[in-house]
């Protein structure tokens, strides 16, 4: 297949080295630098800016994996709705199969009470981050491309360890939300699902990408607390918006398409993470 990475961060750079090791003929379209992985082509192009967008013709899968610049809305909107209609605009579809890949966000979901929710649970995003991800997936599916939004919850792996370095640092976390379920998926994992779904025969429109274990905030902190032989310290702080989201997402969907996770629970990927964690940052 001719593959596009749009978005070489952390997560993209992984997806476009895993499938240039299966053989794929991959181009990786980033803004600035020079570094793309082994066996990748690397194009230079802004996705908040159509006429740098100079992409390869007759590819087969595109996925747009990009990050936002700030934590701010305009920057959401451009990078996400605005982004994403680029890129669409600027491919050429000379393959009635070709494919779109857009890497969302189970925020698309909001609060939930706990409750879990699934592909089929209407979204209600509670902040911009999640309305800005919710409005690139209706772009995907208003384009004339065959398009999937895989949801994924947060991410944490090589580089990612915010937790690990909070609780290191006997940083408080906010007593409010610790009995709140969490979700999250480890980098490697992510990037395995996303290149498993973008080259299945017939991945669905939407797909969560979370591992099948959610756990309370609690749980998830007492226990990587033991292994860094600390307390664990709270406080009355106010929480972020994406912690008090309180939802247990299923990845059910994701397990029936034949996706095994090489961690299945975080306590699996923070045994191996803490082997070789140095200081760095995390998804929620």
């Amino acid at each position: 297949m001719r593959i596009l990475i749009a978005g070489l961060g952390d997560l993209g750079t992984e997806v476009a080295r895993l499938a240039a090791g299966e053989g794929h003929a991959v181009f990786g379209l980033r803004r600035g630098g020079t570094a793309a992985p082994l066996g990748v082509t690397l194009i230079q192009g802004d996705v908040t800016d159509p006429g740098t967008l100079a992409l390869p013709s007759a590819l087969d899968l595109t996925v747009y994996c990009i990050a936002a610049d700030a934590r701010e809305e305009d920057a959401y909107q451009r990078a996400y709705p605005g982004g994403l209609d680029h890129v669409l605009g600027a491919l050429t579809r000379e393959s009635p199969e070709a494919r779109v890949l857009f890497v969302s966000s189970t925020g698309v979901y909001g609060d939930a009470g706990g409750a879990w929710v699934d592909e089929d649970t209407a979204p209600a995003p509670e902040g911009f981050t999640g309305r800005a991800m919710l409005e690139a997936e209706a772009v995907l599916e208003g384009s004339a491309f065959r398009g999937t939004s895989v949801r994924l919850g947060g991410i944490y792996g090589p580089g990612r360890t915010f937790l690990i370095d909070a609780i290191r640092s006997d940083r408080p976390f906010p007593a409010a939300t610790m009995e709140h379920w969490t979700n999250r998926i480890h980098r490697d994992d992510a990037a395995r699902a996303i290149l498993h779904v973008a080259t299945a025969p017939s991945p669905p429109p939407v797909l969560n990408v979370v591992d099948p274990g959610p756990a309370p905030r609690r749980e998830v902190l007492e226990w990587l607390a033991a292994q860094l032989d600390r307390g664990l310290v709270t406080a009355a702080a106010a929480p972020t918006r994406s912690a008090k989201a309180n939802r247990r997402v299923s990845s059910r969907q994701l397990a029936s398409t034949g996706f095994e996770f090489q961690f299945p629970s975080f306590k699996d990927g923070y045994s191996a993470l803490l082997r070789e964690a140095p200081p760095g940052r995390e998804g929620a």
